[in-house]
């Protein structure tokens, strides 16, 4: 198996710690390992000119230059570097601007280690991570009260299987490989225990997806 190297930025230490122990208890399975962590661009940029990882996850607040602004530079320094941005904020104009920078996704802090996980293997396979702008809040809306064991990407894939999507449309709308598209859409179904049309929008309804 192909190793990984992935590098953390971020200015929380709790953040770092849990996001690295994450990667950690998933090492074996997906051959991701933590190279190293900064707290800041300046961190970071002088870590990166001696270590140049596969994946860099990237926290948007930060201090000095924030996380737009350091993706940029780094991705004018390293092209190849790809770039997940970390963010607590789930709105249309942060994501914009995640995707103006040059970065190839972006994951929220709030969500589940499996929809992390998601986001990076689909950085790492080549897709991107974005939600298309206009579509965010009925995308991300969820029942606190029961999730019907779905990820958060798992969710969303369910939002656009309500509205008729193929593998190829989900692929073209979350910005993922088809490859990938095809994969959640397997396990939704799966775990849905194969649903009609009829069920999958009662299921949608259920999870406080809007129809």
């Amino acid at each position: 198996m192909t190793q990984v190297r992935l590098f953390l930025v971020d200015d929380q230490e709790l953040i770092v710690d849990a996001i690295s122990g994450l990667i950690n208890t998933r090492s074996t399975e997906h051959g991701i390992h933590v190279v190293g962590t900064a707290q800041n661009y300046e961190q970071a940029l002088a870590a990166l000119e001696c270590e140049q990882p596969d994946l860099l996850l990237l926290d948007i607040q930060m201090p000095s230059v924030n996380g737009y602004e350091t993706a940029y530079m780094i991705k004018q320094k390293w092209s190849t570097v790809k770039i997940l941005m970390l963010s607590n904020h789930e709105d249309d104009d942060n994501i914009a601007q995640a995707r103006a920078s040059g970065a190839d996704g972006y994951a929220f802090k709030s969500g589940s280690h499996q929809a992390l996980m998601d986001a990076i293997m689909t950085v790492l396979e080549g897709g991107q991570e974005f939600v298309t702008p206009g579509i965010l809040a009925g995308l991300n809306s969820e029942s606190s009260n029961v999730n019907m064991g779905l990820t958060h990407r798992q969710r969303q894939v369910l939002k656009l299987l309500v509205h008729g999507e193929t593998a190829k449309g989900i692929a073209n709308v979350l910005k993922i490989s088809p490859r990938t598209a095809e994969k959640h859409r397997a396990e939704v179904l799966f775990k849905l225990n194969e649903p009609n049309a009829i069920e999958l929008v009662e299921y949608a309804y259920k999870l406080g997806l809007p129809c």
